[in-house]
């Protein structure tokens, strides 16, 4: 009797990403999608990073690429912010049509959520969501750029760098990223305020919209309020610690309003954004130690960003702290709720798997490159945690420091770009078949500490 296979949504959702990132490849690799043509391999970097929504990049964006070029990177951008299968399931919607069980088996796994109720309802709004709030950033963005740029210019700037806000994406049509507006107050608040709202995630969007908008509900879910304090604490740190050790060095020549603000804007962008209004390697290195760290937390489930994401990392510190005073049960409890406990060993092996395979990708590169440690730590960090951030290339100054690898260096990125993305658990159930025993062994304690 022939049994059916058991879907595995992960590997199909892995599959999903690949293909775009190869017909990416292709369209980038067209005559027309650059002014000095680009290899194979830097054409499925760049389509990769677009759609991992990372913003490491090996050509230069603004001068490299034509406009149909970069149209490609942002349609990628968009696709990859949003979710393909997000994007899908909202067409279907809007076309009063349904879907099948397997595909809401992709949507939720794509986006983190814990229910199969009004899955599709659920993608139409962050479809819609989406579309206002770059709409919104796009003439913001507009009136800033119109003071240096004609108003069409402007305009296809500003749209650029909305998407790619808001979609944590970090790709400009600037070869000085927003370096450019380093003394303009404006766009570092703006760009601030989309990477911030796609990064907390569309449940946390949805939930905050049913409380102060619909006002159908109180009280916001354990959820919503572990990601909101853990963001609030994270860019309070972030912001602190930058202004504190960097106001007489790297942000020495600004004045105080403008030193608070870049300091803000440095502790929002490597929650997975990677846009940069100051030189990233004038930073002190204990600075960048903080954003290394801050690259690995990320943004948030269900959000635009990648890295272990800020509950997970929540969940670690509240579990590790029940351990450390011996008030841990059978769950973790916190803001007076309990959480299961294999949702808390859940997020031990998500940190301890990335990082694990962090450094053995650090450990490979340096195998094949005879690159700059720091340089390559950070390297691999923004690549995982899809932010784009860079200590830059030797040979292109424009570039990610990606520029300077073999292109064995540049595949294990991409490779760890696209891990970012689709969650380090979602990549080992693709690759690892889950077995079942109906036994156990005896148990035997051994010594450790």
């Amino acid at each position: 009797m022939n049994q059916k296979k058991e879907i595995n949504p992960a590997r199909i959702l892995i599959f999903g990403y690949i293909s775009i990132i190869i017909i990416g490849a292709i369209l980038l690799s067209l005559p027309i999608a650059t002014n000095n043509g680009i290899s194979l391999l830097d054409a499925i970097f760049t389509s990769t990073s677009a759609l991992c929504v990372t913003g490491l990049i090996v050509k230069d964006t603004a001068t490299d690429f034509t406009l149909f070029g970069k149209f490609v990177i942002l349609l990628l951008i968009q696709i990859g912010g949003l979710g393909y299968m997000t994007l899908s399931t909202s067409f279907f919607f809007f076309l009063g049509k349904k879907i099948s069980l397997r595909e809401r088996m992709l949507f939720k796994e794509s986006i983190n959520f814990l229910s199969y109720d009004n899955l599709m309802r659920f993608a139409w709004r962050i479809f819609r969501i989406t579309f206002v709030v770059e709409m919104i950033g796009a003439v913001l963005f507009y009136f800033s750029f119109v003071k240096r740029f004609s108003p069409p210019v402007a305009l296809c700037h500003a749209i650029f760098h909305s998407v790619s806000a808001f979609c944590n994406a970090g790709f400009s049509t600037f070869s000085e990223n927003l370096m450019l507006f380093s003394n303009l107050w404006s766009v570092p608040l703006i760009a601030s305020i989309l990477i911030i709202t796609g990064g907390i995630g569309f449940i946390v969007i949805s939930d905050t919209y049913y409380i102060l908008i619909k006002r159908e509900r109180k009280e916001l879910s354990l959820h919503s309020k572990i990601v909101l304090k853990t963001t609030f604490i994270l860019l309070l740190v972030g912001t602190l610690f930058i202004f504190s050790y960097e106001g007489q060095k790297s942000l020495a020549q600004y004045s105080l309003p403008m030193k608070i603000i870049h300091s803000f804007f440095q502790a929002v962008t490597p929650r997975t954004a990677g846009f940069n209004t100051i030189n990233i390697a004038s930073l002190s290195n204990i600075t960048l130690f903080l954003l290394i760290v801050f690259m690995f937390i990320g943004a948030s489930p269900g959000g635009t960003g990648g890295g272990v994401k800020t509950s997970t990392f929540s969940l670690m510190l509240i579990w590790m702290k029940e351990l450390l005073f011996g008030r841990y049960k059978n769950d973790v409890t916190t803001m007076k709720k309990r959480i299961p406990q294999e949702q808390a060993m859940r997020s031990f092996l998500l940190i301890s798997l990335s990082a694990s395979l962090i450094f053995i990708a650090f450990f490979l590169i340096l195998l094949f490159d005879n690159a700059q440690p720091l340089k390559l730590l950070f390297e691999i960090f923004s690549a995982f945690g899809t932010v784009g951030l860079s200590l830059g290339s030797v040979i292109n100054p424009a570039c990610s420091y990606a520029c300077d690898l073999s292109p064995a260096g540049k595949l294990i990125l991409i490779f760890m770009m696209l891990t970012g993305r689709v969650g380090t658990l979602t990549l080992g159930s693709a690759l690892i078949k889950p077995h079942s025993y109906d036994f156990s062994y005896p148990e035997e304690p051994i010594v450790i500490g």
